[in-house]
């Protein structure tokens, strides 16, 4: 009789088990079905956003009201007491206890967050945003309320998403630790996202002048002639921003510089440590040479300078840019129409005013006026090249991805605005960081324009040392690809001071400097396999290897360091150059990350 009532009790027990797992695996399937519907929206809304139609208000508000029932829906299911008491169950309850913890992110980020989008976009539509030349600074401030808090909400999410466990091999064979790593991603390029919407909600209203009117040196860089964030400087102009307004003076040559393209004396005192490595250069004086340094803070502070000592009006910040950028927008806005009629598209942009130019134009002035003509028909384009939703939306991504290409670089004479511009992309400053870093500068020493044949490649290998330190192998590759027929002065040899000659050759010189951790230093170093002598110095702290070296036409040239940094990791920080024609990199034993934090200074 006992024996039986105990087969009756295990039989119970046996029912009451199998009820709560199917109980489990059908909440399970159903908080699944909820998220993935959830997820389903958020990408289709995304595309809508990207593609720049921003579903009106009514509709975009219905959309979210959707999204957060089913995250709410999600998270209900998975926090019953059944799945509670399950989740605590040793091994099989991790993965019940992350999809819950994750559910409950998810539904946390679904109510902070998507109001505050909502709200976002009544205000930062692209159709009320701008208009030709105009921005609507009242609702871009009106903006940094609602972006700050969507900012705070996505954090709390991605927070969630890292502290909650993947569940090892039990979690990777479920897809648990799989989504933990979805989620911790969509969390950073949601962070991404609303950081930009934060800086531009924080800085734009009073960089456009919602305060009084601000003006802005403009810089067109050439590339051609390299320097350490893009080329020499190129063509100029003067942006005036006035309550959202921008208006932009008569681009010029480099024959209208001001106070010509050598001052008399230098506009601005340079520091012991940049002194050392640049004075020679004459950075103060010379506008050619304000952009040897890769940290653009400094080269915007000495264009300034420049700038005020030759003629005579102070700036409140400066903007650079390369034809790179230029080809950008105009792939969002169409062709540019010169003042002979001509039609320049995205295509042809970079090649005719880094190269085919010398060929069509020899004499100077013609040609530098020829530059400002290019540049005022591209911010021509600009403003009439439509005015739709869409348009603005491309804009702004082509605006978008310069910055992220380091192609576009912004500073201010304001230090609260340049604290904040400093930790950004967009701001292009050379940051100290922690752990091992890279960052590969050649810069032209002959003040030629062969540049734009110039090809760069760069390996970065890291070694684990039993210390915790690392040894990094970086193998640099320069080739001159330079044809045949380039006229005299794209062959220019300016340090050579040789009567009848010509450099046939296109024989190319060039300053090779490698930026790399704090602490780090030289173990060895080889040119073409042949021991080499590195200049060994420092900027801002962080240590620089430099040399001189030549490529002919049609050579190859190697430089391979070996660096022993003192940290491993965890991540390998590079900062990159802006090429007309990107190097090729390949890194191997560290993750890569880039030096500007997408969390915006406070």
């Amino acid at each position: 009789m006992r024996g039986r009532r105990l087969v009756v009790v295990g039989g119970a027990v046996v029912v009451i088990l199998a009820a709560a797992a199917a109980w489990i695996v059908v909440r399970g399937l159903l908080a699944r079905s909820e998220l993935e519907g959830a997820r389903a929206q958020i990408a289709q809304l995304q595309a809508a956003v990207s593609r720049g139609d921003v579903p009106e208000p009514s509709d975009l508000r219905r959309t979210m009201d959707d999204i957060a029932a089913a995250t709410s829906s999600a998270r209900s299911l998975t926090s019953d007491p059944i799945w509670s008491v399950a989740g605590h169950l040793p091994f099989a309850g991790c993965p019940l206890r992350t999809s819950a913890e994750l559910a409950t992110a998810l539904d946390g980020v679904a109510t902070g967050a998507l109001p505050s989008v909502a709200e976002l976009s009544d205000q930062l539509s692209p159709a009320t945003l701008r208009a030709g030349t105009a921005v609507n600074v009242a609702a871009l401030a009106a903006a940094r309320g609602p972006a700050e808090q969507a900012r705070a909400a996505v954090a709390a999410f991605e927070a969630s998403a890292r502290r909650v466990s993947p569940c090892g091999a039990l979690g990777r064979r479920l897809g648990v630790g799989a989504a933990q790593q979805e989620a911790v991603a969509t969390g950073e390029r949601l962070h991404g996202v609303l950081d930009t919407l934060v800086l531009a909600t924080r800085l734009g209203p009073d960089m456009l002048g919602a305060g009084g009117p601000r003006r802005y040196l403009l810089v067109v860089q050439n590339p051609s002639e390299s320097r350490a964030n893009g080329g020499i400087i190129g063509g100029f102009g003067v942006l005036t921003a006035d309550d959202g307004q921008l208006e932009l003076d008569d681009i010029s040559g480099n024959d209208a510089l001001p106070g010509t393209a050598t001052q008399a004396r230098p506009a601005a005192n340079l520091s012991p440590e940049f002194a050392a490595r640049y004075g020679s250069f004459w950075p103060a004086r010379v506008w050619a040479n304000a952009n040897l340094t890769p940290d653009y803070p400094t080269a915007g502070r000495l264009y300034s300078a420049l700038y005020r000592a030759g003629a005579g009006r102070a700036v409140d910040g400066t903007i650079s840019l390369d034809p790179t950028t230029l080809s950008y927008l105009l792939a969002a806005t169409g062709p540019a129409v010169l003042p002979d009629g001509r039609s320049v598209d995205a295509g042809e942009l970079v090649e005719l005013v880094e190269s085919r130019v010398y060929a069509e134009i020899a004499d100077v002035r013609v040609r530098d006026a020829f530059f400002a003509s290019v540049g005022e028909a591209v911010y021509q384009s600009v403003v009439t090249g439509g005015g739709s939703a869409g348009d603005t939306a491309d804009l702004l991504r082509a605006l978008a991805r310069a910055a992220r290409e380091g192609r576009l670089q912004v500073s201010s004479n304001h230090a609260d605005e340049q604290r904040v511009l400093s930790s950004t992309a967009l701001g292009g400053a050379l940051l100290d960081v922690p752990g091992p870093f890279l960052g590969v500068v050649t810069q032209n020493a002959t003040a030629s324009k062969l540049d734009y044949w110039m090809r760069r490649s760069t390996d970065y290998r890291m070694q684990r040392r039993p210390d915790g330190s690392g040894t990094a192998t970086i193998t640099v590759t320069l080739v001159n690809a330079a044809p045949e027929g380039l006229s005299d002065y794209v062959r220019n040899r300016g340090d050579v001071d040789i009567p009848g000659w010509r450099n046939e050759q296109a024989q190319n010189r060039l300053w090779l400097s490698v930026y790399t951790g704090r602490g780090s230093a030289l173990v060895d170093a080889e040119l073409d396999g042949e021991p080499v002598s590195m200049a060994v110095g420092a900027e801002l702290g962080r240590p620089v290897l430099s040399t001189y070296l030549t490529v002919d036409r049609g050579q190859t040239r190697t430089l391979r360091l070996r660096v022993l940094e003192p940290s491993l990791g965890p991540n390998l920080t590079l900062r990159s150059q802006p090429l007309t024609f990107p190097e090729h990199l390949v890194v191997e034993g560290l993750p890569v990350q880039h030096p500007w934090s997408r969390r915006v200074g406070r």
